[in-house]
């Protein structure tokens, strides 16, 4: 069968990643290579608190990728990733909108995890919000009729925004 795009999502001690960060690359990458896959992208976010403890791990770091493969190589990728030592957990996705989101996050249109998105999105339509009233206030229309045009026009943009990150979310 041909590859597809996957998206895999590893979880790393954060201790581990911040004592050997290009160990752990190399990692998932042999791990991606010995199961006839090939890396198309790759993200590293930010540690986080975890929900709960995992291997005695309360802190980890999370590794995006985007990666082809054929469909039979997912289950040999999985069954390594368990056997190592060094990844505390992978979840692949298939999806047919992976490509989208894989080229925006090539384009640089989209990078971070989904909270660095959300703030960023948040921002926007604060921003956008503050647009609005002061060309409200410049016109000296506030609260008038007629004027909520110009300011649908700027949360549009806010929409245009999120419609842009809705996935990654």
């Amino acid at each position: 069968m041909a590859p597809k795009l996957y998206e895999g999502m590893f979880l790393f001690d954060s201790n581990l990643a911040t004592k050997d960060w290009p160990g752990l690359e190399r990692h998932v990458q042999d791990l991606l290579q010995r199961n006839s896959a090939e890396l198309v992208y790759a993200e590293k976010w930010p540690d986080r608190k975890l929900s709960y403890e995992l291997r005695g791990c309360k802190k980890g770091t999370y590794y995006l990728v985007y990666f082809k493969a054929p469909p039979q190589a997912i289950a040999g990728l999985k069954r390594d990733s368990e056997l190592s030592e060094r990844v505390l957990r992978l979840l692949v996705i298939y999806d047919e909108e992976l490509v989208n989101d894989c080229q925006k996050r090539l384009n640089r249109e989209v990078t971070g995890s989904p909270e660095e998105i959300e703030e960023r999105r948040e921002r926007i339509r604060r921003e956008a919000e503050m647009q609005a009233a002061a060309v409200a206030a410049e016109a000296g229309t506030e609260g008038k009729p007629g004027v909520a045009s110009s300011v649908e026009g700027d949360k549009s943009a806010v929409k245009s925004e999120e419609g842009l990150q809705n996935r990654s979310s």
